[in-house]
């Protein structure tokens, strides 16, 4: 028998708008981990099948985030997010969305 966070997050995916709710929950991790004046810098922050997508206007920070690009996959791949992070792409703009 299974924990229900062990299931929970394959449920959420199946439902309509699930993948867009467990991608929410990766995106609010992201700004957390990176702490919140930082992640005042990141104009949009995405998950797209295992991509997490980060715009942001700092060359700076876009760098450094491509150098921790390792670590911070590792520590958002907890089991308890349920989506599974697989690349960390950067991207120098700003934000597409209206």
């Amino acid at each position: 028998m299974d924990k229900l966070g062990n299931i929970l997050p394959r449920i959420l995916r199946r439902q309509p708008g699930g993948a867009r709710l467990l991608g929410s929950q990766v995106a609010s991790a992201f700004r957390a981990l990176i702490g919140p004046d930082v992640a005042l810098l990141c104009d949009e922050v995405e998950l797209r099948s295992g991509t997490l997508m980060v715009t942001t206007s700092s060359p700076a920070l876009a760098h450094q985030l491509r150098l921790d690009a390792e670590t911070i996959i590792a520590k958002l791949n907890r089991p308890e997010l349920g989506r599974k992070v697989r690349t960390l792409r950067v991207r120098i703009g700003r934000s597409t969305a209206i």
